[in-house]
């Protein structure tokens, strides 16, 4: 489709011995996709390629009507890429949130104050004295207060408690729930992501294995995490 907030095709990313291979794949507005698979198989290289961080070895990435890596300033200011590894600046979370609202246009204060108490984020804190959920809330935060158009979420339950998952996965529905922005997501809680993806990818060594609604792979009766046995991908 023509409105596609992204569109792959053929795309090949190497690094070393590993070959991610992507043939043809593409997210409408209001989806949320969830990108599931063994450690090791290309999840995390696919959101760094749709983010702009690292480049592909050939075939074309859309995100937004945009190449990622060539227009990477105007994609990531609607473009939001959070995993659990990226570095706080150490500083009052106040201070932090004010920093890194002149970068984005868009950024939405009085959202930030929503997910502040969403998160249970006490703004006068240090940013490096959280825990590590805490900080795993800060970056989510961070990812969410510009309102972004595609967010990419890489591990972002691996930090958090069942609360924290909850309110996550609450603010993705409400960001996909918008019917114009759409989220993907990496993540081994496959729970949490046969809970609110309307579509799966499913990668092994690199390639697509599965992909579609979760009504079309996951039979009646079975569990996500029961179609990834059958399919060789648990």
């Amino acid at each position: 489709m023509t409105n596609a907030l992204v569109q792959l095709n053929d795309v090949r990313c190497t690094r070393g011995s590993f070959d991610l291979h992507i043939p043809q794949w593409s997210v409408q507005p209001g989806q949320v996709v969830g990108l599931v698979g063994p450690n090791g198989v290309g999840k995390t290289t696919l959101l760094r390629l749709l983010a702009g961080i690292d480049p592909i070895q050939s075939g074309s990435i859309s995100v937004l009507g945009l190449n990622p890596a060539s227009d990477f300033v105007a994609v990531r200011s609607r473009c939001a890429f959070m995993s659990d590894e990226q570095a706080l600046f150490g500083m009052r979370i106040s201070k932090l949130l004010q920093f890194m609202s002149g970068y984005y246009p868009s950024w939405d204060d009085a959202h930030v104050g929503e997910l502040l108490e969403r998160f249970e984020l006490d703004p006068k804190a240090n940013s490096n004295e959280l825990s590590r959920g805490q900080s795993t809330r800060l970056r989510l935060l961070l990812a969410m207060a510009f309102r972004p158009d595609v967010l990419l979420l890489d591990e972002p339950g691996s930090g958090l408690d069942l609360t924290g998952r909850r309110e996550l996965l609450k603010s993705v529905v409400e960001i996909a729930g918008s019917g114009n922005r759409s989220v993907i997501i990496s993540s081994h809680q496959l729970g949490d992501v046969e809970r609110i993806c309307d579509r799966l990818m499913v990668l092994n060594d690199g390639k697509v294995l599965r992909e579609g609604t979760a009504e079309e792979l996951i039979q009646d009766g079975q569990t996500l995490e029961d179609a990834m046995f059958t399919w060789g991908a648990a």
